[in-house]
C-alpha cells in the first residue's frame, strides 16, 4: 500500500476504536473518493450471434466482415467476440466500405 492509503487506514483506526475491517473499508471509500471512484466494468463482448441479431444479419454474414477485416473482433481460443463499440463502428464507416463493387469485366474482376 502507498504511504497515504496508511495514513488514512491509522486515522481511521483511531476514530473506529480500533475495528480493522471498520478503518479498512473507510480508508478505501476515503482513496477511491480522491481518484474519482472505482473504474467502470469493462464493456461486455457479444458473441456472433448477439452481433448478428445486432446488426440485424446472419451468423454468417458476420463471420464473413470478421474474416474480410471489415469487423474488428477479438479470438478468445476458438471463440470470436466483438464489442459494441465495434459494431458501431462498423455500422458508421464500415459498412460503407462493405457495399458490393461492380464488376471489372463480363466475367467478374478476372476476365479471361
Amino acid at each position: 500500500m502507498n504511504a497515504a492509503v496508511n495514513a488514512l487506514y491509522a486515522e481511521y483506526l483511531m476514530h473506529t476504536g480500533g475495528d480493522k475491517a471498520a478503518a479498512a473499508s473507510l480508508a478505501l471509500a476515503a482513496a477511491l473518493m480522491e481518484n474519482g471512484g472505482p473504474a467502470p466494468p469493462p464493456e461486455a463482448a457479444l458473441t456472433v450471434a448477439e452481433a448478428a441479431k445486432r446488426l440485424n444479419v446472419a451468423p454468417n454474414t458476420v463471420y464473413d466482415l470478421v474474416e474480410r477485416g471489415e469487423l474488428t473482433h477479438h479470438r478468445i481460443g476458438r471463440t470470436i467476440r466483438i464489442l459494441s463499440a465495434d459494431i458501431d463502428a462498423y455500422q458508421r464507416h464500415g459498412a460503407e466500405a462493405a457495399r458490393p463493387r461492380p464488376a471489372a469485366g463480363r466475367y467478374g474482376p478476372f476476365d479471361l
